[in-house]
């Protein structure tokens, strides 16, 4: 019964214990929590106090009026002078002589050469009529005599053409045309010859090529064909057979 007695009154004494420690841990918890909160806020308050205030300096601004809109000039009247008809001259009709009295000083071969009219020194004019001007004989356009020497040409070639001759010739008896180109230069001599559409026979192609390499040319003058030294014509020679 004492025993127990005993053992109750150490467990209450421990308890107490553990209250009165658990109290100072939450006091010395408490304290450095206050002396914390007290630290920043004084380090708070001493930059707040160490840091200058800006000051705000407001200017005034004066702001201008508006410019007053430009006045506008008044636009120059401009008299337009109007067209004058030119008065139409009246003839001076003289004036009615006085017949007086004549006088005593004037005498009658003076008054008879006053009557008289003044001589004029105007002599006639002659026109001279115009001369005829001298007709020229009309000269023919370069496009026409350039035809006409291009068909010189086709005249004297057709003339000199020789028919093929030969056993072949003879039996086949061949026609047709053949058409060449062949160039001249001014002097009218052959530079290039051939053909451009051959006939169906060989022998009229041989032909029609002996030819224009066998012919004379005229020379052709400088106002036919300006700025070429040598011009490229075209032909047609027509064969058909003897007899």
């Amino acid at each position: 019964m004492l025993r127990s007695a005993s053992y109750g009154s150490y467990g209450h004494a421990e308890s107490s214990r553990r209250y009165v420690g658990l109290g100072w841990v939450v006091g010395l918890h408490a304290l450095l929590l206050v002396l914390i909160v007290s630290g920043v806020f004084q380090t708070t308050v001493n930059r707040l106090l160490k840091k200058p205030l800006e000051a705000v300096v407001l200017q005034e601004v004066i702001v201008p009026p508006p410019p007053a809109p430009p006045v506008p000039l008044p636009k120059p009247v401009v008299n337009q002078a109007k067209p004058t008809t030119p008065a139409m001259e009246r003839p001076v009709q003289p004036a009615p002589a006085q017949l007086s009295s004549a006088a005593p000083s004037e005498s009658p071969v003076h008054a008879e050469r006053a009557a008289e009219p003044a001589p004029t020194n105007t002599a006639p004019v002659l026109h001279a009529a115009p001369a005829p001007a001298a007709t020229e004989p009309p000269h023919k356009s370069t496009a026409s005599a350039e035809a006409e020497y291009a068909a010189r040409l086709k005249a004297l070639l057709n003339a000199s053409k020789r028919y093929p001759t030969g056993r072949q010739a003879s039996q086949q008896r061949p026609q047709g045309v053949v058409k060449l180109w062949f160039t001249l230069n001014r002097a009218g001599t052959l530079l290039d010859a051939g053909l451009l559409e051959a006939a169906d026979s060989n022998l009229l192609n041989d032909a029609a090529l002996t030819t224009v390499r066998r012919a004379s040319y005229p020379p052709f003058a400088a106002e036919l064909w300006p700025g070429q030294e040598q011009h490229k014509f075209t032909v047609d020679i027509d064969f058909l057979p003897p007899g």
